[in-house]
């Protein structure tokens, strides 16, 4: 968890985590009615999307102690 809360504290303020989120929302939903559409539930295709989010995260995290 260290790894993340060191992330976190490299992200830019608030108001640009709101903006990227108004941007990117639109798509991941997109993503999640093509996985629903393709017969998965609709929680298991989030928590897909969540997961693989996740794994990003913890490379980003990685590569910051390097």
């Amino acid at each position: 968890m260290n790894n993340i809360v060191e992330f976190r504290a490299k992200c830019p303020n608030d108001k640009d985590l709101a903006d990227c989120r108004e941007a990117l929302e639109p798509q991941v939903m997109k993503i999640v009615a093509e996985a629903v559409g393709r017969g998965y539930p609709p929680a298991e295709a989030a928590m897909v999307v969540a997961d693989i989010a996740d794994d990003y995260i913890l490379m980003l995290s990685r590569e910051l102690r390097h």
